[in-house]
Parts: C-alpha cells; structure tokens; sequence
C-alpha cells in the first residue's frame, strides 16, 4: 500500500448523475481528489505505513552501501573509475538517511503529531493559527501529497545507486 492508494477518492455512485449536478467524473472537479478517508484516519494509516518503512529502511540502505563499499575494494586497483563508481553508489544509498533526517523531518513531524491526535481521538488536521509557510498549514491530503513527491526524490537517491553500480560493473 502507497500513500497515492490511501489518497484515492471514493468510488462513484453507479446511478447516472441528475441532470444539473456536477460532473464529479471530471479530472478538474474537486471533488474527485477528495480522498475517502477522513484526514485523521489519512494520517493514522500514513503512521502504520511509516512504521513499517523505518524498520527495514535504513537495513536496507546500509546493507547496500555495505555491499557497495566490498565491491570497490575487491575491484582491481588500476579500475579507479569503477572504484569511484561503487563508492558513490555507497554514498548515495545510505544518503536516504539524512534526507529523511534532514529535508523530510518537519513534514514527517506533523504527520506524526496528526495521527497521534488522530489515536486520542482530537481533530488531525492543519493547525489553527500556523505560521504562513510552514507544513501545519496544510489539510492532511495535501500534506501526505508532498511527502509523496519528497518519498520519490529520496527513492531517487537509491535509484542512482544501482546505476552508478550498474555503470561499475559495465566498464
């Protein structure tokens, strides 16, 4: 499951439209963007899914990195380049570190504080006199669609990863 999944909106009515409603089936309609769930429950299932992802996450990042670091020591020493190559893919890999640490903490933050609101039965959603540009202004579906696109940026450290190590064992 995907924060995209857990942000779609609710299936429509199988009866045709009245004649003057609004056409929800619309890709512009706002009310086709509207997730189903309400944004505590948004917020308390992005908790579960994080859960699961900041267990084998970094596992996973510094097993590569790892694995990435014993293939450039056993490359022969006059292949510097592909030495290079496997030592950025190491970089690279356990980089989601500090992205999630450093770039994503705030968004993550509030989400977290969203969902434990959520688990005490309050309203989770934007705070009530936020500052303006900062992420508790934001409704919760909105919130969890940017995280979304800083989820993709930080997988983008891993994908350039395997190509740099891909490239390594190409040469």
């Amino acid at each position: 499951m995907t924060i995209p999944v857990l942000l779609l909106p609710s299936p429509s009515s199988p009866l045709p439209p009245r004649g003057n409603a609004p056409n929800e089936d619309s890709p512009t309609s706002t009310s086709s963007r509207k997730p189903a769930s309400q944004p505590s429950h948004l917020a308390h299932q992005w908790a579960a899914l994080y859960s699961l992802g900041s267990k084998g996450g970094p596992v996973a990042a510094i097993l590569s990195s790892a694995c990435y670091i014993y293939a450039a020591r056993n490359t022969l020493s006059t292949a510097s380049f592909q030495k290079r190559l496997f030592y950025t893919a190491a970089v690279l890999a356990v980089a989601i570190v500090p992205f999630t640490f450093g770039i994503m903490k705030r968004t993550n933050d509030e989400l977290h504080r969203r969902a434990h609101e959520a688990t005490q039965g309050e309203k989770a959603d934007a705070k009530v006199g936020a500052k303006h540009g900062t992420v508790e202004i934001y409704p919760t579906p909105e919130l969890m669609r940017w995280w979304a696109i800083l989820n993709v940026l930080r997988a983008s450290l891993h994908v350039g990863a395997i190509g740099c190590a891909i490239r390594a064992l190409e040469l």
